[in-house]
Parts: structure tokens; sequence; C-alpha cells
């Protein structure tokens, strides 16, 4: 299975974000809601680019 680059870099970006806001919520920072929230749908929309990847690849 190969991923395009802007896929891999938004599954990349919206984790590295779930993973901040997780820690500055465990920090009680201010923010962690909206990077969390950043990284949530950075993460989605990666995950239905590599959905889009993944069929591309299969009917070619």
């Amino acid at each position: 299975m190969h991923l395009s680059k802007p896929t891999l870099t938004l599954l990349l970006l919206g984790l590295s974000g779930i993973l901040v806001g997780f820690t500055f919520k465990l920090n009680h920072l201010m923010g962690a809601e909206q990077v969390f929230n950043a990284g949530v749908f950075a993460a989605v929309v990666g995950l239905l680019l590599a959905i889009r990847d993944v069929w591309k690849q299969r009917n070619a």
C-alpha cells in the first residue's frame, strides 16, 4: 500500500496534534481543546485520503 505525501503529512500532523492536545490537557494548559480538535480533524481528513488512495490503487 502506497499513500501519497499529502495523505501521510496530514496523518502525521493529525496524530501529533492529538498527542500535543492530550499532553496540554493533562497539564491544564490553555488551548488544549483547540489543538486536540485540530489534530483530530487533520487525522480524519488524512484517513479519508488514505481510503481514497487505497481505492485508487485497487482499481488501477
